[in-house]
């Protein structure tokens, strides 16, 4: 039921899950999307404020990239994008990845990117609600971004409740609460440890599993 209504809305990533649930969950009179790996060619280009912005992407390929360019895809290249479409009115609507302990340090590329661009989320604009997502499920379906080993890896996992899981309707509900009730947790910084190191996407993810 769409209740919820916005002049202009903007997704970062271009994940066909929210996107969908997007369009089913909000009213708007334009509707923009910016792929995670393009959001370089927007940076140079006069871009209009939006009233409503989801960010909600990573960019997988850069596992195997060396630190610098990892983190300006993954951090740098979307706060220098969101300065240029958020205003002081603008909310910005961020799906990090879950928060499985308490540390203030990770093993994982991936955790410490999600958090990273969290923190600097928070820190450098007023009106921003991350939400800490468990591994998505659409439909009982485990909804992940890998190969089919993974994919397999990560479904039984979820069977045996070694990870938890949300239903992506689940998700949107939850995100709809946390606006009413102005509920927006504050982030914490993250160092990354060893994340000079290139590692594939499977690698990094027992990395986290393991290590955090």
């Amino acid at each position: 039921m769409k209740n919820n209504q916005y002049n202009k809305v903007l997704i970062i990533g271009k994940s066909e899950k929210f996107i969908k649930e997007i369009k089913k969950n909000y009213t708007f009179k334009k509707l923009d999307i910016i792929p995670w790996r393009q959001i370089h060619f927007y940076l140079g280009k006069k871009l209009i404020k939006y009233n409503l912005v989801f960010i909600c992407g990573f960019d997988f390929s850069t596992y195997l990239k060396n630190r610098k360019t990892f983190e300006r895809k993954n951090i740098f290249e979307i706060i220098y994008l969101l300065r240029k479409i958020a205003n002081r009115q603008t909310m910005l609507i961020y799906i990090n990845t879950q928060k499985t302990n308490n540390k203030n340090y990770t093993f994982s590329r991936y955790r410490y990117a999600k958090q990273k661009l969290a923190y600097l989320i928070f820190k450098k604009f007023k009106n921003c609600l991350i939400f800490n997502s468990d591994l998505i499920k659409v439909n009982e379906d485990v909804s992940i971004n890998s190969n089919l080993f993974s994919k397999l890896i990560f479904y039984f996992f979820s069977k045996f409740n070694l990870i938890k899981t949300i239903d992506i309707k689940k998700l949107f509900s939850k995100i709809k609460n946390m606006l009413y009730l102005k509920d927006f947790p504050k982030q914490q910084n993250i160092k990354g440890l060893f994340i000079t190191i290139p590692r594939t996407q499977l690698i990094d993810r027992f990395l986290r599993l393991i290590l955090g």
